[in-house]
């Protein structure tokens, strides 16, 4: 291996170690949005969680007190 094929082969190695630099650091930045949009959506889930459980508890109490009257 003559030294200008050794230096060929560390140019693309170089090149390809920062390509998949640049792409690691891509996935590292979609995967922080995805963790963001991840939140907003167990903040959702979590509200509609409530209102479901207020509003079976009020049927429940709702129930009780007309079957109290009957």
């Amino acid at each position: 291996m003559t030294c200008e094929n050794h230096s060929n082969v560390d140019a693309s190695q170089e090149t390809r170690l920062t390509v998949q630099a640049l792409k690691i650091e891509r996935l590292e930045e979609k995967q922080e949005e995805l963790r963001e949009r991840l939140k907003v959506v167990e903040k959702w889930v979590i509200g509609a969680a409530a209102v479901l459980a207020a509003g079976v508890t009020l049927i429940g109490f709702a129930t009780n007190i007309s079957k109290a009257y009957l």
